[in-house]
């Protein structure tokens, strides 16, 4: 077992830890507000030209609008879960090092147990996992009811969206509507317009 790091550098390392998770707190909605801006302005741009219409090569170019945004979704949400993870691990450093110095003990006098750890989130709170079942607790999918799961079901809904939007962008640029041809002659009245 190695020997114990002393406390002012525990201290230096555990300021240090609780930066980067913040920083990876940032970076990742930073990212997610990309992806949702994306996300809306591409299917905002290709629904604005199907509502044009016009040529089929204009249809074509739609579809073509369409399924960047679907990229960009797959991605975006590729994105989240992989940030996500790397927020994890930061949380797992920073409670290795309130393990380290004394942070996961639970204060003296308090009955519910509380501790002087950061525990902001569920997730932080369960300091005996993280620290016995490091791989599954970073592994797991994300909370149902989390805002990390919300904005994946809004990119899945953009995922969507732009699967609906290929498919009849596809099927107009196939079937373009038809226009009436002008006539040179005379131009027939109903009878009930007379």
């Amino acid at each position: 077992m190695p020997e114990s790091l002393p406390n002012d550098l525990l201290l230096d390392l555990y300021k240090i830890a609780v930066e980067e998770y913040r920083f990876e707190v940032r970076l990742n909605w930073d990212r997610t507000a990309y992806y949702l801006t994306l996300n809306s302005g591409l299917i905002t741009i290709a629904a604005g030209l199907l509502k044009i219409g016009g040529a089929p090569v204009v249809n074509f170019v739609v579809a073509g609008v369409f399924s960047i945004g679907l990229l960009s979704s797959f991605i975006g949400i590729r994105n989240i879960l992989k940030g996500h993870e790397y927020y994890r691990r930061t949380v797992v450093k920073k409670t290795l090092l309130e393990e380290q110095i004394g942070l996961n003990k639970p204060v003296e006098g308090h009955p519910a147990g509380l501790t002087l750890a950061v525990g902001t989130t569920v997730g932080q709170n369960e300091h005996l996992q993280i620290l016995h079942n490091t791989e599954k607790w970073v592994a797991r999918f994300p909370r149902l009811r989390s805002v990390t799961v919300g904005i994946i079901g809004i990119l899945g809904l953009f995922c969507a969206a732009n699967v609906l939007g290929i498919v009849l962008s596809v099927w107009l640029y196939r079937h373009p509507p038809v226009s009436p041809q002008p006539t040179d002659g005379p131009q027939l009245v109903p009878v009930a317009l007379r």
